[in-house]
């Protein structure tokens, strides 16, 4: 949508058996000739966004045999037909700050070792290494773009920030009691609204260096118990939370935040709207759902 707005022509992948129309066209990213296709249809392609993955956290450690394929083997399967196909374009793979593991300094640099510590981080390590290494080994057009926690209206509520959000309006609405249910709330994530991500993702695509590594943050931790104070204050109801076993992580950071200096200094780029925006979009957009 931000790059419909910007007036770029767009057409994207969606899913099999999701609708298809004159621009949006069904691809198994794991499928190599569902991928050829895909990337052969368009004349004069110039640049690739690549989003598509495995995200969420828990259902990756659930079944990492699908994440490392989806993640993975479909990085390399676009990679190398975008590659062979259209060799000029740009590919901009959109990778994760989960690679970084335990930083070592805050904020953390694009020069931080990479240290996953669980299938999804692992996975997105892989895929941007093997990035790395085809524009070392063939100058392949490629920026990596590597985004920390960010969120905004729309965002599934699987993730923290949306699902608090979910929570507090469905207790508004009295379809849940007054509780709201919370994971480990003393751990500090560096929050981005994701209309500032898409605009340094359209930045890097067009001023990036190929072959670099650019961190997407705001270079600030911020607890998501503050994040829960917040959102509780902007609530109609009173509502008291509770720790959920089931939320908790077996293995978690307990505070990350990153340096966009290098992005800003070869883009331009950097963060524009203020954290309490991203709590107020996404109280209004789950208000708004039956």
């Amino acid at each position: 949508k931000y790059l419909r707005d910007r007036e770029w022509q767009v057409r994207e992948a969606v899913l099999p058996g999701q609708p298809e129309g004159p621009n949006k066209f069904a691809c198994d990213i794991t499928r190599i000739a569902q991928v050829r296709k895909l990337v052969s249809r368009t004349d004069g392609l110039s640049h690739v966004f690549h989003l598509a993955a495995i995200t969420f956290v828990p259902a990756s450690s659930a079944d990492p045999a699908n994440t490392f394929e989806v993640n993975v083997q479909g990085t390399i399967n676009l990679l190398e037909c975008t590659r062979v196909i259209h060799p000029r374009a740009r590919f901009l793979f959109v990778g994760s700050a989960a690679v970084y593991g335990h930083p070592l300094s805050i904020p953390v640099t694009e020069d931080h070792p990479l240290a996953p510590r669980e299938p999804y981080a692992i996975s997105k390590a892989a895929a941007d290494q093997y990035c790395e290494y085809i524009f070392r080994a063939n100058k392949a057009n490629v920026v990596r773009m590597r985004p920390f926690n960010h969120s905004g209206a729309g965002q599934s509520d699987q993730f923290v920030l949306s699902n608090f959000a979910r929570q507090i309006a469905r207790i508004e609405r009295g379809d849940l009691p007054p509780t709201l249910k919370v994971g480990n709330i003393d751990a500090a994530r560096d929050f981005l609204h994701v209309d500032d991500v898409v605009r340094a993702y359209e930045l890097a695509a067009l001023k990036g260096k190929p072959g670099e590594a650019y961190n997407v943050s705001c270079g600030e931790g911020r607890s998501i118990r503050d994040a829960l104070n917040t959102l509780l204050s902007r609530s109609k109801t009173k509502i008291e939370f509770v720790q959920d076993p089931e939320r908790m992580r077996p293995v978690d950071i307990q505070e990350i935040s990153g340096s966009y200096a290098k992005l800003q200094a070869h883009t331009g780029w950097k963060p524009q709207i203020k954290f309490d925006r991203i709590l107020d979009d996404l109280l209004e957009y789950w208000r708004a759902q039956p």
